[in-house]
């Protein structure tokens, strides 16, 4: 409300006048924001974008706190929103209320302290009376949080550039001189999301009048007051020759006031600071809405990168806190700042995460001067991290945009680079002044277009409607000026548009073709009779390559094949509406699709969970789907109840990656579901496969003759990424049509010939499918002088987080661009990354950069081993290779150092450990005395489908990057050859290990039973750290484990005890490191154990003995049966050390035992299959396992954005609905303590209680 200067009271009535809210992301206010400032530079009135944030915000409820939970009418709307009329009527529409069904309480702001009143009064004796403000103010300082805080700012390098021959001195002087005659000037206009700019600069290039106004929501007005109040200053007395705009507004500000020029904003930022200072070689850019990092060399733009959506906003954020802080952002702010004796340390994920940590440091008594100076540096590590990442930041650094004026940033700056840090003259309006430069630069016309100041003086008017003519019900936007024709704003299409931009009608349009073939019909449907059965199969994931395959399957068993609808706004709505938990675009998009099928009346749908592809080359080993893919069917029915709809859902387990034979038994199997017999699928087999054989074909063919015909001096935009996210057009903002639009060609990946590669290293180790095409079109793009590569990943994409890092190691010397997309209805920031990449390629050359070849460590017995400290098993582990022989040590536990490294050298997007691994590496081998000769680091690896098998690659990068391509990373795989890798450490490692493994875990569940109920707080820490230690020397010495055990079990019955087994059992599952580890996890099971509960966590051993399950499946598939006897041995002994010392606490243990892999599968498999490799199944499983062993409450832990851990989300809330509503608790850490988390688990904790009340009452 305050961006656009309403009220919220105007706010809400200005949303009743809408009939077209347009739409708007509501996953975060961050891509609200963005969303918001694309509607308003394509003119879309205020009362429309007002309502669309209210329906944006309804459907967030609904989808993410919903999260496909069934609203029960009536329905009571709490809390302050509630006072707001366009949410209400936001919520009625979009939970389909009737009148009478949404009810707002008399006290809807002041509910929760209504509340909180009469829980009080539950059963409990009456509190003593109301302290008083000054005992709760000294009480807060008592309290205050004692933390590390960041170094005082201060400006001890920066400096304003100073006026130089190729500054932008004011000419207005000579304007006086020259009353007579008129100047020739240039204007140019920036129209951005918080400012508007405009300056006009004389052909000597100075600047004769600027302006620096506030968009506030409506460019039109911001540019009409501009060239108002500048004609006015010297309309009179000169002659514009040329007009350029650029910013986000550029296109509608470009047709508005008629501009000769229209370019982005990179090249006008860079224009500009060049022109200042030929020898600047970094620029800065933070604006209110976007930030940009240019390297230049020589004078010409070699690399830029643009804020993705996780940092964006950070302007227009500073200036929203410091109102929240009643600190005036102009001056104030950066005095204060300045001022700051102990910054406290915030997150830099993103500003809505940033936001959280001040509001808990808030909470906690900062001061506030303290948490304006941690903002500074939080907006700065942010800008770091998320923009520049790994990029090269040189030693004339300029600071352009508005930001540059908040001394805090700025000192902020120089305090993390320890570098000089110069706020170049002008540096507000930079983007214009570069533009003006433009247009006098490329002038090719004699008369200027543009309409003159007065244009300020003449009528204009806004309006939108939907536009009916196809399922996308494009929202257009209309601008009717005075005299002139009304312009068109919002079609996807050219129905309205009044002026042509393309420059590509002339080429190939590729990715349509490859639609054809795709979907070309086959041969044998024509013969199919009227009353064939239908089968539904939705355009998602991997039939945007296998269509063909399936098409004449079906087709040749008699069944007629039905397609969803194209991808469309309205498709993408209902899957984002659907999902119920947070997974990346595609699969959202996915849920669209399977609706749509639905809406058509087809009652069967055919979705595989597809394992793994087939390999492109022998000697790949692995060619895995991804997680979100392969577990798709599953996780479907927990939004969508198939049974009532009376929809039959086919979901066969596929292995292309397994061979013909393996496949074909599959398929008979399958066949047997649709009453087909073996020799009727066997034909379908042969004749799918030929059908996608051509398909394959066809694209190799038709890229090679494109290619062929391809100049040596000309350019290709290879689009790569996985088909379902670059190659349909719903889904990939149509970038393919905005690269011919600005006149190169691109091309679909597949068309390239992949299978060509040979599979190096970086490929055979890559296990996801799609990563290794990805890669080897990376090879060939940086073989051919003509391609180069624009990536497309989506937000959340797991196997991209770490793909696009050994892409970028793999295309060094190659200029590439990489776009992040996802459900944003608005592509303003696409068009102008495509535009500035291609801006950028005029001017660089291709260096010929080769990657370090990086091969597999081999074991050295002399190296000492560090082991990450994942859990207190680390240290069992270490202490076995000490008894073999082998030095080792643990790595010191996480701390904040760990994050500032992690945070510094990964993108945030990798899982949350390795974000930890890679800071504790990084803080150990720059520690003084450790020694990088001797030193050797233990991670091990994997196959898929989870990420945790690309850490160490990972590591590898960040090593080498360091300098410290010396210090090898041993990576034993958790494989079928695991025991064979870990048998180099001496025969006896593996059975140590495993033992004192065991021995912790045994710990570990005495532990948690009895410190709950312990009367002496720290007693039972006491025996427990006192035995852990037992436990190492035992293994070291080779000492009787046993009885060390038993000696634990008298020390730990000696504790006082009060009320054993009272407290709500809570269960706790979900991925291995961050469930295990205390500073991942923000000491979640103490904190369970604070709010009155006993906590049961899944032990390691239940993950070894799972590996040990998969390794024997696969040995057996592949036929290797020497590595099957080694896994069949090494599994029998394990399970007999793990018989002989449980037995020990067999009277001892009130939750004694584990169950068995195979029994954990079987719980499990109504809901997921054991085909979907990882910790998945075992979380699922073992959430099953522990409520039917009397838990009354589940938490599921994972990293932010781990997939297997969003899958398990997904599948509990179904098992939750069938099962009694237990209270289950999804908890994402990222390292950012936020203030909700504690919330959420206090809320989850009162839940257990009644939970177990309920479950007492019933017995």
């Amino acid at each position: 409300a305050s961006r656009l200067g309403l009220t919220i009271e105007e706010f809400g009535q200005l949303a009743l006048k809408s009939t077209n809210p347009p739409r708007i992301a509501g996953r975060c206010s961050v891509f609200a924001k963005t969303d918001m400032i694309h509607l308003q530079q394509i003119a879309t009135p205020d009362y429309d974008i007002v309502a669309g944030l209210c329906y944006a915000l309804a459907r967030n409820f609904k989808s993410n706190i919903g999260k496909g939970k069934t609203f029960i009418k009536p329905v009571s709307f709490q809390g302050g929103v509630a006072a707001n009329v366009g949410m209400r009527k936001a919520f009625l529409d979009v939970l389909e209320l009737s009148d009478g069904e949404l009810i707002i309480p008399k006290h809807f702001a002041s509910m929760g302290a209504i509340g909180a009143i009469l829980v009080s009064q539950e059963g409990q004796e009456p509190q003593k009376g109301w302290i008083g403000l000054t005992q709760l103010n000294q009480y807060l300082q008592d309290h205050r949080e004692e933390q590390a805080s960041l170094k005082p700012l201060s400006l001890s390098h920066h400096h304003l550039a100073p006026s130089s021959p190729h500054s932008f001195n004011r000419g207005g002087d000579d304007i006086e001189d020259l009353s007579k005659e008129k100047i020739e000037a240039y204007l140019g206009l920036d129209v951005g999301s918080i400012s508007t700019n405009l300056v006009v600069i004389d052909k000597a290039k100075r600047v004769l009048s600027k302006r620096y106004l506030m968009t506030a929501g409506r460019p039109i007005e911001a540019v009409r007051t501009g060239l108002q109040e500048i004609g006015e200053e010297i309309g009179d007395r000169v002659e514009i020759k040329g007009v350029g705009t650029t910013g986000s507004g550029r296109y509608l500000t470009a047709d508005f006031v008629g501009a000769d020029l229209v370019r982005n904003e990179i090249t006008a930022q860079a224009t500009a600071a060049i022109h200042i200072d030929p020898n600047v070689d970094t620029i800065f850019e933070i604006g209110g809405q976007d930030s940009k990092y240019i390297s230049i060399d020589d004078g010409v733009v070699v690399d830029f990168e643009m804020n993705k959506v996780c940092a964006a906003g950070t302007g227009s954020f500073l200036e929203e806190q410091a109102e929240k802080l009643d600190v005036s952002i102009k001056g104030e702010f950066g005095t204060l700042a300045l001022s700051a004796e102990e910054p406290v340390r915030m997150g830099e994920r993103c500003t809505v995460f940033i936001e959280s940590d001040l509001v808990h440091h808030q909470q906690r008594g900062a001061q506030k001067d303290d948490l304006i100076a941690g903002l500074s540096y939080s907006i700065v590590q942010n800008y770091l991290n998320r923009v520049v990442g790994d990029r090269r930041i040189g030693n004339r650094i300029f600071f352009q945009g508005g930001t540059a004026f908040n001394k805090g940033v700025v000192a902020a700056f120089e305090k993390v680079l320890d570098k000089e840090i110069i706020v170049p003259e002008n540096h507000d309006v930079t983007g214009a002044i570069g533009v003006a430069l433009l247009a006098m630069k490329e002038r090719t016309w004699e008369q200027s277009s543009f309409k003159g100041f007065d244009l300020s003086r003449r009528h204009y008017e806004q309006a939108s409607f939907e536009c009916k003519g196809c399922p996308n019900l494009c929202l257009i936007r209309k601008v009717s000026v005075e005299g002139e024709k009304p312009l068109f704003y919002g079609s996807r299409c050219e129905k309205y548009d009044v002026i042509k931009r393309t420059k590509g009608s002339d080429m190939p349009d590729l990715f349509e073709e490859r639609e054809k073939m795709l979907f070309a019909p086959y041969e044998g449907e024509d013969k199919l009779p009227a009353y064939a059965p239908e089968i539904g199969i939705p355009r998602i994931l991997y039939f945007h390559e296998m269509f063909p395959f399936w098409r004449a399957f079906f087709t040749e068993l008699g069944y007629r094949v039905i397609l969803s609808d194209v991808t469309n706004k309205e498709l993408i709505r209902k899957g984002v509406e659907n999902v119920v938990s947070e997974t990346c675009f595609p699969i959202k998009v996915s849920h669209g699709h399977v609706l749509n099928l639905l809406e058509k009346g087809i009652k069967k749908i055919f979705l595989p969970s597809i394992v793994n592809l087939k390999p492109s080359h022998p000697e790949i080993p692995n060619t895995s789907a991804c997680p979100y893919a392969q577990s798709f069917p599953y996780a479907v029915p927990s939004s969508i109840d198939f049974k009532t709809v009376q929809v039959e859902v086919f979901q066969p387990i596929l292995h292309f990656g397994f061979g013909r034979e393996y496949l074909e038994k599959e398929l008979i199997q399958f066949g047997e579901t649709l009453h087909r017999g073996a020799k009727e699928v066997r034909r379908a087999l042969k004749k799918a496969e030929r059908f996608q054989a051509q398909f394959y074909q066809s694209l190799l063919n038709r890229g090679k003759e494109v290619l062929d015909q391809v100049g040596i001096n000309d350019k290709v935009m290879v689009v790569v990424g996985r088909p379902y996210n670059s190659c349909d057009s719903g889904v990939n903002l149509e970038i393919p049509k905005k690269l011919r639009d600005l006149g190169v060609l691109p091309i679909p990946m597949d068309f390239l010939p992949l299978e060509s590669v040979s599979p190096t290293e970086e490929i055979r180790e890559m296990y996801w499918r799609y990563g290794q095409r990805i890669l080897a079109a990376g090879k060939i793009i940086k073989e051919d002088p003509r391609l180069y590569a624009v990536y497309i990943t989506n937000f959340g994409c797991g196997p991209d987080s770490f793909i696009t890092h050994f892409f970028r190691d793999l295309s060094k010397g190659k200029p590439y661009l990489q776009l992040e997309i996802d459900e944003h209805s608005a592509d303003a920031g696409a068009i102008t990354r495509c535009e500035a990449f291609l801006d950028s390629l005029k001017n660089v050359g291709v260096k010929n950069v080769p990657s370090l070849r990086r091969e597999k460590a081999k074991t050295d017995r002399t190296k000492k081993i560090y082991i990450p400290y994942m859990c207190d098993h680390s240290f069992a582990v270490a202490a076995a290779f000490k008894a073999c022989g082998v030095d080792a040590d643990v790595f010191p536990e996480s701390d904040e150092e760990t994050l500032y490294w992690g945070r510094k050298l990964t993108s945030g997007k990798e899982c949350y450990p390795c974000i930890l691994t890679t800071g504790d590496m990084v803080k150990l081998v720059k520690s003084p005395d450790f020694d990088h000769s001797r030193a050797a680091f233990f991670m091990p690896s994997g196959n898929g489908p989870c990420r945790f098998g690309q850490y160490h690659r990972f590591h590898r990068l960040v090593l080498d990057d360091l300098g410290f391509q010396h210090v090898p990373i041993y990576s034993p795989n958790q494989d079928e050859t695991l025991y064979n890798d870990l048998g180099i450490m001496g025969s006896q490692f593996t059975r140590l290990g495993w033992q004192g493994i065991v021995a912790v875990d045994l710990l570990m569940k005495k532990q948690l039973e009895t410190r709950p109920y312990e009367k002496e707080k720290g007693k039972t820490d006491q025996v427990y750290q006192e035995t852990l230690k037992r436990v190492c020397e035992a293994i070291l010495n080779g000492d009787n484990l046993e009885e060390v055990l038993q000696k634990s079990i008298e020390e730990f019955n000696q504790i006082e005890l009060d009320g054993l087994g009272t407290k709500p059992l809570i269960g706790i599952v979900g991925e291995i490191f961050v469930r295990l580890n205390r500073f991942a996890n923000e000491n979640v099971i103490r904190k369970i154990e604070q709010f009155g509960g006993e906590a049961w966590i899944a032990p390691l051993t239940e993950w070894i003995l799972y590996v040990n399950t998969i390794a024997k499946k696969r040995s057996f598939k592949k036929k290797s049966f020497s590595n099957l006897l080694k896994v069949f041995l090494t599994d029998y002994y394990q399970k007999k050390d793990e018989h002989h010392l449980e037995k020990i606490f067999k009277k001892h243990l009130k939750n004694f035992g584990e169950p068995k892999t195979r029994s954990i599968f079987k719980k499990a498999k109504p809901y997921i299959d054991s085909s979907f490799e990882g910790e998945a199944i075992l979380s699922v499983g073992k959430t099953i396992d522990f409520a039917k062993r009397g838990a009354s409450g589940i938490v599921n832990i994972m990293p932010f954005t781990c997939m297997p851990g969003t899958i398990v989300s997904t599948l509990l809330k179904r098992y939750r609905e069938e099962n009694n509503n237990i209270p289950i608790l999804n908890m994402a850490y990222d390292g950012q303590e936020q203030t909700n988390t504690l919330t959420r688990l206090e809320a989850f904790m009162y839940q257990a209680k009644e939970f177990q009340n309920r479950k007492n009452n019933r017995a």
